[in-house]
């Protein structure tokens, strides 16, 4: 690889190339619709982003805004919260008004820095320990400025050689894109044979859920008692419960945690959340792949006798609208579903001579999902191999691509 140039992010903005800047503080008065969705902290993840459109900016304010209104093409960070998530804004997106706990930034097009190499070099080494660096200096212990950001020095090569970095590193992460469309449409397929079957009168037991399960709920170790987490064993909030194929988590409890002050759930389980703002856009749910922990902000349900764990996923997640009626609110403003309430909604099952045929069925649609995140769980430990080693120049990109070609 040719010699790395080593610049400071503010230098680069400095050169009127790339526009770095953070979000935008909005006032109560200001919110409103039409209008701009406000982009939060929690709504960018690790590559993508997922909106929740809980507020929005009456587009009245878009003058105040100004540059901060979002555009195809920004890479995004988190910023305060939790530092260091990174995502860049789809080209179909929704335009967004970013909040003030997160930064953009906006390259053009003869920016000696492509942006996608700027987003690959947020996950790196070279990044993130100048991050904790940072973050240790000040009084917050997860939060970095935005003079803190355009201090942060980047080691950059040539840019015909940063688009072919970024190129090898986007097909794996298209692979993982690709995966992500094929487990969600297996989904949406299963929800949609199993309507039309409710409909067409080929199923006609009646139950409560419940009488279809068997109830649990959940707790949250000691966080004070270090011996409880950063171990094997997921453990599910209602932050982290957004895949339908629950098997990991961003915090995991140890084998001493799980046996105090949460519960354990095996593989088939049915896990979904009754209390938390996200229920006010929706009703997160899915079926573990694997045992896991979880919090008092979720209900376990496991299957009883005669009734697949599967279909009883597919048979809730069905009755999401009708679901999302029955939640209320705590006096502090959060979402919350009441078991009672939820025991009561009704689903509608295949009898006992066709239960077996119709939960093979649905099996294969939903294991279909199972397959991909597993095999994009490869991907990723694939591209966070190559990510350090492409950007320090210790593998050529040719390599890269064989080692890319064979895995997509």
């Amino acid at each position: 690889m040719s010699k790395l140039r080593v610049v400071t992010l503010g230098d680069l903005a400095k050169s009127g190339h790339l526009e770095i800047g953070d979000g935008y503080r909005t006032k109560r008065s200001e919110h409103g619709t039409p209008g701009f969705p406000i982009l939060r902290v929690a709504e960018v993840l690790d590559g993508r982003i997922e909106p929740e459109f809980a507020d929005f900016v009456s587009e009245r304010y878009r003058g105040a805004m100004g540059s901060k209104i979002s555009r195809p093409g920004d890479i995004i960070l988190t910023t305060k919260g939790t530092v260091g998530r990174v995502a860049i804004m789809p080209v179909n997106s929704p335009a967004f008004v970013y909040s003030p706990q997160v930064c953009y930034f906006r390259a053009d097009s003869d920016a000696p820095l492509a942006s996608r190499y700027l987003y690959y070099w947020f996950k790196t080494e070279g990044f993130w320990s100048q991050a904790r660096a940072l973050k240790s200096q000040t009084d917050m212990a997860d939060y970095i400025n935005l003079t803190d950001i355009k201090s942060l020095e980047i080691s950059m090569p040539p840019k015909p050689a940063q688009d072919a970095i970024a190129d090898v590193l986007s097909a794996l992460d298209g692979k993982i894109a690709a995966n992500d469309r094929i487990a969600r449409i297996s989904l949406e397929f299963a929800l949609v044979r199993y309507k039309a079957a409710v409909r067409g009168g080929e199923y006609n037991r009646i139950v409560s859920m419940a009488e279809s399960a068997r109830w649990s709920s959940g707790g949250t170790p000691n966080t004070s008692k270090e011996a409880y987490w950063g171990g094997d064993i997921p453990w599910i909030s209602a932050l982290s419960l957004k895949s339908p194929w629950i098997d990991d988590s961003d915090r995991k409890v140890t084998d001493l945690g799980a046996e105090n002050g949460t519960r354990l759930v095996p593989k088939d389980t049915v896990l979904f959340v009754v209390r938390g703002s996200s229920l006010d856009t929706g009703f997160r749910i899915g079926l573990t792949q694997r045992e896991v922990a979880f919090s008092q902000d979720c209900k376990a349900l496991r299957a009883e006798d005669g009734i697949d764990p599967c279909l009883l996923f597919i048979a809730i997640k069905s009755r999401t609208s009708e679901i999302l009626q029955l939640v209320d609110h705590t006096g502090h403003g959060a979402g919350r579903l009441s078991t009672d309430l939820l025991a009561k909604v009704t689903l509608t099952l295949p009898g006992p001579h066709e239960s077996a045929a119709v939960a093979a069925e649905f099996r294969a649609l939903v294991d279909i999902g199972a397959v991909r995140r597993a095999e994009n769980r490869n991907l990723q430990i694939i591209r966070n191999a190559l990510l350090p080693k492409l950007m320090s120049g210790e593998i050529r990109v040719r390599d890269a691509e064989k080692v890319v070609e064979g895995v997509t």
